[in-house]
């Protein structure tokens, strides 16, 4: 028998026919209903292990130093921090010589006046300071509300009204919280001497275009997932990233510790959830950046979230004075203090 001939019978014997016709193979739906499987159980450990082991009343402490105080507004308890340095006493028609300074944070997934705490640490031993907790953060009401940019606004302007009765102050906000500054400045501008944005968003021609989701907003607050979905983002490891991100030098530690806290409490999913949603962003806040009458500093960094592609709208405006830092991230006033800090102190004292 030749070499051809044995290599062909060989090759009969040993070759694979497939399967019989009408059959298939069997491996492939068995090793995907094995990962299917797998993946079911792995996610459904996941949900097991954030519900038994993730915390959600770890008692959250102050903020800021000074004293915590409540007050009542039509979207329930508003919180906020003071130091009296110089008591105000003053109507509309007699303000004091130094006005009273508002501090406003951001709305974002782990919001907290702690993102104030450097201006309000620095500013408390020369004039009386208000930090103000948003609600849906800190120790103001949290909970199933309809958070909405007129939510804040009322917030904003209702505190005045009911703790400051009417004194004119200096307000300082940050990121989201200057576009509800803007609002409530926009709407009862007797109420505002000056105003200061830091890093604040509305300043890009994609923020007009951008419209919130309702089906989005719906689909995150369900309770089967809401509280699952805001954990996982508020992982240590997922808000070390989201600072990390808003910083050009280390990430503050106080204030990474402080963030997890905060988003660790009862009901502290819904204002968050809907920031993500698009919710509490206004379309047209930069016409109403715009429209404001009041003196004006915005100082802002070079920003992940945010775009600032129609500042130079604003250049012609003689009441904007407007700062870039090119070495800082969105939280400018703990990246560079020293510099925030001077360029505060002039626009307070000469605004």
């Amino acid at each position: 028998m030749s070499k051809n001939e044995i290599s062909s019978q060989y090759a009969r014997k040993s070759s694979f026919k497939g399967w019989p016709i009408g059959l298939r193979n069997p491996l492939p739906p068995v090793v995907g209903a094995t990962s299917l499987v797998a993946c079911i159980g792995l996610v459904l450990a996941y949900v097991a292990y954030m519900r038994r082991y993730v915390l959600h009343d770890i008692p959250l402490t102050a903020a800021c130093t000074g004293q915590v105080h409540d007050t009542l507004c039509s979207m329930g308890r508003l919180s906020y921090y003071t130091v009296q340095h110089v008591r105000h006493h003053g109507p509309l028609s007699s303000p004091s010589p130094v006005a009273p300074l508002l501090l406003i944070h951001d709305a974002g997934l782990a919001a907290s006046s702690y993102e104030m705490k450097p201006l309000y640490e620095h500013y408390a031993h020369e004039r009386t300071v208000y930090a103000l907790d948003l609600p849906g953060f800190g120790f103001s009401e949290r909970g199933a509300l309809a958070y909405s940019p007129l939510l804040y606004r009322d917030a904003i302007n209702e505190f005045l009204a009911s703790v400051l009765h009417g004194t004119p102050v200096d307000a300082v906000a940050f990121s989201l919280g200057a576009e509800f500054l803007a609002l409530a400045a926009e709407h009862r501008p007797e109420q505002f001497r000056t105003l200061t944005f830091i890093t604040p968003t509305g300043f890009s021609r994609a923020d007009a275009q951008r419209r919130p989701s309702k089906v989005l907003l719906h689909w995150l607050l369900h309770p089967s997932w809401r509280r699952l979905i805001y954990d996982t983002l508020t992982s240590r490891i997922g808000l070390r990233n989201y600072l990390g991100s808003l910083q050009r030098h280390p990430t503050d530690r106080s204030l990474l510790h402080y963030a997890y806290v905060t988003s660790h409490q009862p009901g502290a999913e819904y204002a968050p959830l809907h920031t993500l949603s698009g919710a509490l962003n206004t379309p047209d806040i930069f016409s109403v950046y715009q429209s404001l009458s009041q003196p004006v500093l915005m100082l802002y960094g070079q920003s992940v979230r945010a775009h600032f592609d129609l500042v130079d709208d604003l250049h012609t405006q003689l009441n904007w004075r407007i700062v870039e830092y090119k070495r800082c991230g969105d939280l400018v006033h703990f990246d560079d203090l020293h510099d925030t800090l001077a360029w505060l102190d002039q626009h307070l004292k000469n605004p």
